[in-house]
C-alpha cells in the first residue's frame, strides 16, 4: 500500500502529468490551435459543432465523406520509458549475478540500479491517440451525419520507494540475499472514450440572418485502465490488457448553435456531453480512479476573406479527465492561408488558461485533388518535448 501510495501522490502533486487532448481529432482544427466551432468543415463537423452542417453550403459537391483521421500527441521529456527498461536490464543482470555468487558483478550492478533507480524519481510521460470517421449525407433540409471518434488518454508516472535505494546499498556483496521485487513502481492510468453518433443540423433564419442549431445523439463507450505494477516488470504496453480494464456502455448528448450575423462572419457556440458520467478504474493494490465524462462549453468566432481565414475558440468551463489529475480550460487561435485553389496553409497555438498543461503550436497544410479527393496533414509542437501529428482524408462527391 505503501509503494502505491508514492504512485498516487505523484498523480496528485506532479502538474506536467494533467492530460492535454481535447477529446478528437480533426486535422484542419488541430492545425490551426484546436479552433473548430465556428469553422471547422462539413466532414468535421459532427465531432465539434453539429449546427456547422447547415451553415455551410458546400461550394461543389453534396456529399462527403472523412475516412479516416488518425492523431496522436504525448511527451515524454524524461524518457521515462527507456530508463524502465534499463533498470529491467541491471536488476535482471544483478538476479542472475546473486544466482552464481559473483561478489564482482553483484557490486557492480546494484550500482548501476541504484542510478536507475535514482533517474527515474519523478519521472512521468503522457499520450493521447484517436481515431473517427464521419459521412456528410446530401439532405438539405436537415444536414445530417454520421460519424465515429474515439479517443484516449493515457498518463504514466514512475513512483520510486526510497527503500529500494537503501535496500541495494546496504547489500553485502559477498553475502547477497535473494533479490525480490521492487517496492518502486511503474503504472498507467488511462481512458478511453468511443462515440458513435448522428449529427443533425436545422437551418434557420431570423430577421434573414442564417442561424443554424445542431444536436448529436450518440452511443458512448467508456473504457478505463489502471496498471502498476513492480518496477521490474512495467511494460507500458500492457496497460490495455482486460483485468486492468474497466468499462460501461451509455448514452449522451452533443448539441451546437451557429449564426452568420453579416457575410464571411461566423459566431458559434457548442455544448459536448451534455450528461455527466462517472467510470471507475478496476482497484489496483487498493487504490481506484475515477475519469469524469463532463459537459465541456466552448464558444468559437470565425472570419473568412475567401483566401484568409480566422479563427478562435474558448472553453467556458473547465474541464477534468481523472477526478485526481489537475484539469484544462484552452484558448485557441487559427488562421488558414488558401494559397492555391488546391493548396492551404494553417497555423495555430493553443493555451491551457489553467496552466496545467504546455502551449502547443501547430502547423497543417491541406491538399485539394480535382474537388474530389482531399488530404490533410497536421504537426504539433510544445514545451517539455511534447509532439504530435494528425493525418486524414476525405472525399467529395
Amino acid at each position: 500500500m505503501l509503494k502505491f501510495a508514492l504512485y498516487c501522490a505523484l498523480l496528485l502533486l506532479t502538474p506536467s502529468v494533467a492530460i492535454a487532448g481535447q477529446q478528437y481529432y480533426e486535422a484542419r482544427s488541430d492545425a490551426m490551435g484546436g479552433a473548430g466551432v465556428a469553422s471547422s468543415s462539413r466532414e468535421g463537423a459532427g465531432f465539434i459543432n453539429p449546427a456547422l452542417l447547415a451553415l455551410q453550403t458546400p461550394k461543389f459537391n453534396n456529399f462527403a465523406m472523412l475516412l479516416p483521421v488518425i492523431g496522436a500527441d504525448g511527451a515524454d521529456k524524461d524518457q521515462m520509458i527507456d530508463k524502465f527498461d534499463s533498470l529491467q536490464d541491471s536488476y535482471d543482470a544483478l538476479d542472475a549475478a546473486i544466482t552464481v555468487g559473483d561478489a564482482t558483478s553483484v557490486d557492480l550492478y546494484r550500482g548501476e540500479l541504484v542510478t536507475d533507480l535514482e533517474s527515474l524519481k519523478d519521472n512521468n510521460a503522457y499520450v493521447s491517440t484517436g481515431i473517427g470517421f464521419s459521412i456528410v449525407l446530401p439532405t438539405h433540409k436537415m444536414p445530417m451525419a454520421v460519424f465515429y471518434k474515439s479517443y484516449m488518454d493515457a498518463i504514466g508516472v514512475a513512483a520510486i520507494a526510497q527503500s529500494d535505494i537503501d535496500t541495494l546499498n546496504g547489500l553485502d556483496p559477498n553475502n547477497p540475499s535473494e533479490l525480490a521485487d521492487l517496492d518502486s513502481q511503474g503504472a498507467v492510468v488511462a481512458g478511453v472514450v468511443s462515440d458513435l453518433g448522428v449529427a443533425l443540423s436545422f437551418p434557420l433564419s431570423i430577421v434573414n440572418m442564417p442561424i443554424a442549431v445542431g444536436v448529436s445523439p450518440k452511443l458512448q463507450r467508456i473504457d478505463t485502465y489502471n496498471y502498476a505494477v513492480s518496477a521490474n516488470n512495467f511494460e507500458a504496453s500492457d496497460f490495455d490488457d482486460f483485468k486492468y480494464r474497466n468499462d460501461e456502455v451509455t448514452f449522451n448528448l452533443d448539441v451546437g448553435v451557429a449564426m452568420k450575423p453579416v457575410e464571411g462572419l461566423v459566431v458559434g457556440l457548442s455544448g459536448r456531453n451534455l450528461i455527466s458520467q462517472d467510470v471507475e478504474t478496476v482497484e489496483a493494490q487498493g487504490r481506484k480512479f475515477t475519469y469524469q465524462v463532463k459537459p465541456q462549453f466552448t464558444a468559437g468566432i470565425a472570419y473568412d476573406w475567401d483566401s484568409i481565414s480566422l479563427t478562435s475558440d474558448i472553453d467556458l468551463n473547465a474541464y477534468k479527465r481523472f477526478e485526481e489529475v489537475g484539469g484544462t480550460q484552452y484558448w485557441r487561435v487559427g488562421g488558414e492561408l488558401k494559397a492555391t485553389d488546391w493548396f492551404a496553409l494553417r497555423l495555430g497555438y493553443r493555451h491551457d488558461m489553467k496552466d496545467t498543461t504546455a502551449d502547443i503550436y501547430s502547423l497543417g497544410t491541406g491538399f485539394e485533388f480535382g474537388r474530389v479527393f482531399y488530404l490533410d496533414f497536421t504537426g504539433m509542437v510544445g514545451s517539455d518535448d511534447a509532439i504530435g501529428g494528425v493525418l486524414q482524408t476525405s472525399y467529395h462527391f
